[in-house]
């Protein structure tokens, strides 16, 4: 009898030390949240909205079936092109966030709330290199979206609900997918890829993970179909807090360019599958003069691998003030790790310059020379292009740009660094339509 009891102790015993043990270890493993698309939609669609765009077009050429159209021929009334995409509430007094393309031209533009109302909106901030644009609705307690920042986990296969106004159709569809791809460059921007297939009308529109958080913007469908492009939300925080806001930005003042072949093999990196972006030069004043030199090739940052100055861009806006950033780079024949402390962006005075050829671009005079800081709409001026002549005059000063363009009506030649690259460009436009043509000089 004493021996079974002496049994049964025992046994119960180990059987409480491997229970709690077990206990242990589930306890240490993260907990993923339970993925509940009904939930996840309801909370989502009350934050997007239907955004429809309106322009005056009344210089255009008159198309039959076009809806407005009778109207104009009956009765003289101006006639709107317009088109329609999706946006997101991201806070509670009326800011939305939209992509750029929807309401580039646009004089007029309504946005649709979940509850039914229609309500015109205010276009406060674009830029169209970025394609996100902010728009302003009167109004108070809207539900809205948190943006996922650069700290939030986004995992290869984690499973997201997309949400938007498919095809112009009005009311808010849902889609599911799953994250395909992470920080893809597609059109000069870093994006995330998903297997959601979403339809014509749903750009602007938000793909939020498991716990309701805006992780990306609808922008892009590919013309083969089956996948689709969002624009991370922390780039969309990082213009929010920057222009609406009015926060510091994180800047690290370090010029590159992509790694071709004659520089790979100069570098030793031919053989090595080593790639990245050679850095060119500091700005006057850059933090990251004092751990990075000219000729370094910066290979990874935070442990992510890059071989284009559009990821190093990103990785630069979605950094943080006073916090370490780890970079992982090639010198001296070997890979070494450096960190550099980023620090508010310096003051900049950006100008405007209107010219019917160009549109409404605006240069900032900094110490790389001219830089662009929005583009027009003809294509020879990219974001961050430094000027270096237009119709063959050097160009020091935005002034030196406003007195070249007042020598000519109908061409332009413009020549340009752009991430390392020296290129002539030129541009006419006359009665017979016209005509763009790009070289590259140097790079």
């Amino acid at each position: 009898m004493m021996i079974k009891q002496m049994l049964g102790c025992a046994w119960i015993f180990f059987t409480c030390a491997f229970a709690t043990t077990d206990v242990q270890v589930r306890q240490q493993q993260p907990v993923l949240p339970l993925f509940d698309s009904v939930a996840l939609a309801k909370s989502t669609t009350a934050a997007v909205v239907d955004v429809y765009a309106y322009r005056d077009r009344d210089d255009e050429v008159f198309l039959p079936f076009e809806l407005g159209d009778l109207e104009s021929m009956l009765f003289g009334a101006k006639r709107y092109g317009n088109s329609s995409g999706t946006g997101c509430i991201i806070s509670p007094n009326g800011y939305i966030v939209t992509c750029a393309h929807v309401v580039e031209h646009a004089t007029h533009i309504y946005v649709g709330l979940n509850d039914g109302r229609k309500i015109q909106a205010t276009r406060v901030f674009f830029n169209k290199k970025a394609d996100i644009a902010f728009l302003k609705i009167d109004a108070k307690d809207l539900p809205f979206l948190k943006l996922a920042t650069s700290k939030t986990q986004i995992d290869l296969g984690e499973p997201v609900l997309v949400a938007g106004n498919a095809f112009g159709m009005g009311k808010t569809s849902i889609f599911s997918g799953l994250v395909s791809f992470i920080n893809r460059v597609v059109d000069g921007k870093v994006v995330l890829q998903s297997s959601a297939q979403i339809g014509v009308g749903n750009s602007g529109g938000p793909m939020v993970n498991s716990i309701g958080e805006m992780i990306g913007m609808a922008f892009a469908i590919p013309r083969l179909g089956g996948l689709s492009f969002f624009i991370p939300a922390s780039m969309i925080g990082y213009y929010y807090n920057k222009e609406i806001l009015k926060q510091d930005s994180p800047w690290w003042g370090v010029h590159v360019q992509v790694m071709t072949p004659d520089l790979l093999e100069s570098c030793g990196l031919r053989d090595k599958n080593i790639f990245g972006v050679i850095i060119t030069s500091f700005a006057e004043g850059s933090p990251a003069s004092t751990s990075l030199k000219q000729g370094d090739v910066i290979v990874e940052v935070g442990g992510q691998k890059l071989s284009t100055p559009e990821e190093l861009d990103f990785f630069e806006k979605i950094s943080t003030l006073g916090e370490p950033t780890h970079l992982k780079i090639w010198r001296d024949n070997s890979l070494q790790i450096v960190s550099l402390m980023p620090t508010k962006e310096p003051a900049t005075t950006v100008q405007e310059v209107s010219n019917k050829l160009l549109g409404n671009v605006q240069f900032e005079e900094s110490a790389e020379g001219v830089v662009v800081r929005q583009a027009g709409d003809n294509g020879l001026f990219q974001e961050g292009d430094v000027v270096i002549a237009i119709n063959k005059k050097e160009i020091q000063t935005v002034k030196d740009i406003e007195t070249a363009l007042k020598k000519t009506s109908k061409g332009l030649s413009v020549t340009v660094n752009r991430n390392g690259m020296k290129l002539s460009q030129l541009f006419s436009a006359g009665d017979g339509g016209s005509f763009f043509s790009q070289s590259i000089i140097e790079g």
